[in-house]
């Protein structure tokens, strides 16, 4: 380890710390061209240090790269995306030629900084230097305030953050007091009071070292004098991004937190900040990556449901939320296939597993059911290869119920023998479902018209989607039977304006949400059905159909804020009953709870769904 030992900041660790280094590093060759890491999109799972070769960073923006830069002999990548944004790559690589870097995985670098704040402090300082470019600050910045767009550590508010706990003192208060006051307490800072209310300024852990111990100062003169005056504060309700500006621009560490009533009630410090991505639904599943067995992600999901209540009930997108949850739940799917697969050996043949319904729409909320499928190409062997995938699919949903997605209530998972088959038999389903089924039957075959491609050999996926919709141009009837199942459920609304609710059971008074916005889902499939569109969520085959002049301007717009504002409401029922109630979460709401504004939107969106179905109706089966 000589060698990176005297590459800075490495340099800066004791001799102690970098003999721990010496079998962390590893060596990675990459050839010229590769794009390494891609800007939000690939995750960081290493600090890269050039140790041969030539890269270049860049951010791409309206296919323009900017703020791009060279990486030298030396020179190191990855370590701000690790520490501040929740290991996602703000910008990314491309190797130059072929290269050789030294790596050293997150978790390990991550270990570093908590033990080495000086080393930890290159990094963050780095950050602050990249936000004084105006292009890099506007771009973070932009990126950081569209909540559908948001990474969690970013978009929390700062109270969710510090702990509402101070320690003061006044202002005459010897050093050595005030220091032992914040050792007691067990603080990285203290407040320093003028009077009862008024707070004059901070002192903090380095002003005691760099101020008071290294000057080798009296330690019974007033903290006054090594207090930093005047104090910066942010509100409790300010985003963890604001925070992290205002700690650049006034070059401070800690800031003072005051409420909604203008009081100080507590100390935010950059240590916080980095802490605070150890909560974060990305590093959860990162453990999902790093688990070696099916124990390690045992009921895991209940850890993302807990995770995901501060941001749901901060007022996160909808669309932002039911990305995260498809994000978990494919990084899950991905675990258990390779576990099961390292059980049962290589497969005889290609194969695609699916999801459907709400997972394969990537639309899934807290509520956790299984909706799956395999498909695999047609083989030589056929009775060698069923009977591999029946046993494969019966070990991915098994372990998957053990990880906190429960057995469909239908059957509707790779387990049923029915829904494990050749891609022939796939087509002869979808052939069937489109020409000879009717209404009735359709209805319960529904869910696979939303299928999507979730792992193995994706172009499996891809021919049976094509297949579909080149056998919907040539069978209008299968249009029509789609629209009466659309427009047989009806918004829970009466002619007469009034909520229509259960009446008796348990959700008296109380009506399915989840059922109510159903005819959005359901018109939206149509219609991108007929449109060849094969993309399978509904906000993305909406804007589809906007881009292609099939909604117009103001119906796309109503559409999608009567779909994102219904899907909130689910959300916040879920964490209700999750909290409150200590329930399964389900989807019934009472709407005379609501607020009469409240009421008065939903009502405004039942009727506005209604006008949908009858404009569907008209359409495809002629009938008001």
């Amino acid at each position: 380890m000589k060698q990176e030992s005297q590459i800075y900041p490495f340099s800066t660790l004791s001799k102690q710390d970098q003999e721990k280094l010496t079998n962390a590093f590893s060596y990675e060759k990459v050839q010229k061209g590769t794009v390494l890491l891609e800007q939000e999109i690939t995750r960081v799972e290493n600090l890269y240090i050039l140790s041969k070769g030539h890269a270049q960073y860049y951010y791409e923006l309206n296919n323009t790269k900017i703020l791009s830069g060279e990486v030298k002999i030396g020179d190191n990548f990855g370590g701000i995306s690790i520490l501040l944004n929740d290991a996602v790559s703000i910008r990314s690589l491309k190797i130059l030629e072929d290269s050789v870097f030294i790596t050293l995985k997150a978790d390990f670098f991550l270990s570093v900084c908590k033990e080495n704040s000086k080393f930890q402090d290159y990094f963050t300082n780095e950050f602050g230097k990249c936000m004084l470019n105006k292009s890099f600050s506007g771009i973070i910045s932009r990126r950081i305030k569209d909540k559908e767009f948001n990474l969690p550590f970013f978009n929390r508010p700062i109270r969710t953050i510090f702990q509402p706990n101070i320690i003061t003192c006044p202002m005459e208060t010897s050093i050595e007091n005030a220091a032992i006051k914040m050792s007691r307490n067990n603080a990285s800072a203290i407040l320093i009071k003028k009077d009862k209310r008024t707070i004059q300024g901070i002192v903090t852990d380095a002003d005691l070292r760099k101020k008071a111990v290294a000057k080798k100062m009296d330690l019974s003169q007033p903290i006054s004098n090594i207090m930093s005056s005047p104090l910066i504060s942010i509100s409790a309700d300010c985003q963890v991004f604001e925070v992290f500006l205002s700690m650049i621009e006034n070059d401070k560490r800690h800031l003072a937190v005051y409420s909604q009533s203008g009081d100080i009630t507590g100390i935010v410090s950059e240590k916080d900040l980095i802490s605070a991505q150890t909560k974060s639904t990305y590093l959860l599943i990162k453990t999902v990556k790093s688990a070696k067995t099916i124990q390690e992600i045992e009921n895991i999901h209940s850890k993302l449901e807990k995770m995901l209540l501060d941001p749901i009930k901060n007022g996160a997108s909808p669309e932002y939320i039911t990305r995260l949850i498809s994000m978990f739940s494919d990084a899950i799917i991905d675990k258990i296939i390779r576990f099961s697969l390292d059980k049962m050996g290589p497969s005889p043949c290609k194969f695609v597993f699916l999801t459907m319904g709400s997972e394969g729409r990537e639309e899934q909320t807290l509520i956790s059911d299984q909706d799956n499928a395999i498909v695999y190409e047609d083989s030589k062997y056929p009775e060698k290869a069923k009977k591999y995938f029946d046993k494969l699919s019966h070990l991915i949903c098994d372990q998957l119920n053990m990880t906190g997605y429960r057995f469909c209530g239908g059957n509707n998972m790779a387990k049923n023998p029915k829904w494990c088959q050749p891609l022939s038999k796939w087509k002869q389903y979808f052939n069937t479902w489109i020409r000879t089924s009717n209404p009735e039957n359709l209805l319960h075959s529904s869910i696979f018209f939303d299928f999507r491609g979730t792992w193995g050999d994706l172009t499996l996926a891809d021919e049976l989607k094509d297949y579909l919709l080149s056998s919907i141009k040539n069978w209008a009837g299968f249009l029509r039977n789609l629209t009466e199942n659309a427009t047989y459920f009806k918004p829970p609304i009466s002619r007469f304006g009034k909520f229509v609710v259960k009446t008796q059971g348990d959700q008296k008074g109380s009506l399915d949400i989840k059922l109510g916005m159903m005819p959005i889902t359901d018109f939206t499939r149509v219609y991108a059905l007929k449109n060849g569109i094969s993309q399978t969520n509904t906000l993305t085959r909406l804007f589809r159909l906007y881009t292609r002049r099939a909604l117009t301007s103001k119906e796309y717009t109503d559409i999608v804020k009567a779909y994102n504002y219904m899907m909130q409401l689910r959300f916040l029922r879920q964490i209700t009953t999750i909290m409150d109630e200590e329930k399964i979460p389900d989807n019934y709401i009472n709407p005379h709870n609501l607020s009469a504004l409240d009421q008065t939107m939903l009502k405004e969106i039942f009727k506005m769904i209604e006008k949908l179905q009858q404009n569907l109706s008209v359409e495809f089966t002629g009938i008001v």
